[in-house]
């Protein structure tokens, strides 16, 4: 009943919006993923056995979707490539050393606001991912865990430790959610963190900030505890895309979910 409820609200709020007729459900992605073809209103490649899915010249469609089906099958969301600094770089080496699908935008999530790690912002035209409920990143999303139940989400966002409030959110180099609750699963995720050096924390049982908390991803339709949201320092962000072995032990502790 939950995941149907889930699925209702999420249906709700994408009739409640003026949307572009151009964005795929996720019924539609949903065969996509089982055949890779072009869809109506997007560019479609297939190079090096990835398929991409890219918004057409002068549409109003955004988002690009890449799929790699000899991977993994998992899932890693960049929902704000261009606000978040390098989160794009962390998340294209996960996807090509682990995950089937990569998900990002391909607009900034404001759009007249061109400020990086910005918490806040109240510009009335916004491509956040992470708060939009009808965009392909969403109808992918919930496609791709219709067809695989166990996959995991892996979405990373940045955050700027001098805005956060508390000491733990200050002090914190990663902080991991699966919202208002989580499973073991983030704790082994913290775990093998830490093992490598990082002051990981996780939310809400060990800091109460957070950037997401209103995350759109928890009123999709998706598996219990599939979500894992996870933010990196702007610090951290930097040593991760300078140096390729830290970067690769990163990608281990996630890998290690799988």
């Amino acid at each position: 009943m939950k995941r149907l409820s889930r699925y209702a609200l999420y249906i709700a709020l994408c009739l409640s919006l003026n949307v572009n007729a151009a964005v795929p459900d996720s019924s539609k992605m949903a065969h996509w993923f089982k055949q890779p073809v072009e869809l109506d209103g997007w560019q479609f490649t297939h190079q090096a056995e990835q398929f991409t899915l890219t918004p057409k010249p002068q549409s109003e469609a955004h988002g690009e979707v890449t799929y790699a089906p000899k991977h993994r099958p998992c899932v890693v969301s960049v929902p704000h490539r261009f606000h978040d600094k390098h989160t794009q770089t962390i998340g294209e080496h996960i996807f090509q050393h682990s995950c089937q699908v990569l998900l990002n935008n391909t607009k900034h999530r404001y759009d007249n606001d061109n400020d990086n790690d910005n918490d806040n912002n109240d510009t009335t035209k916004n491509y956040d991912y992470a708060k939009q409920p009808h965009n392909i990143h969403a109808s992918a999303t919930v496609a791709f865990t219709s067809l695989h139940p166990t996959a995991k989400v892996f979405q990373i966002h940045g955050f700027s430790q001098k805005k956060r409030k508390t000491d733990g959110g200050k002090l914190s180099e990663i902080i991991l959610s699966q919202g208002k609750t989580n499973d073991d699963t983030l704790w082994k995720l913290k775990s093998c963190l830490v093992k490598q050096g990082y002051r990981a924390l996780i939310y809400p049982q060990e800091v109460q900030e957070l950037g997401g908390t209103q995350n759109i991803m928890h009123q999709l339709a998706l598996p219990e505890y599939s979500f894992i949201h996870i933010e990196l320092s702007y610090q951290t962000r930097k040593q991760l895309i300078n140096n390729n072995q830290q970067l690769e032990q990163f990608t281990k502790c996630v890998q290690s979910l799988l």
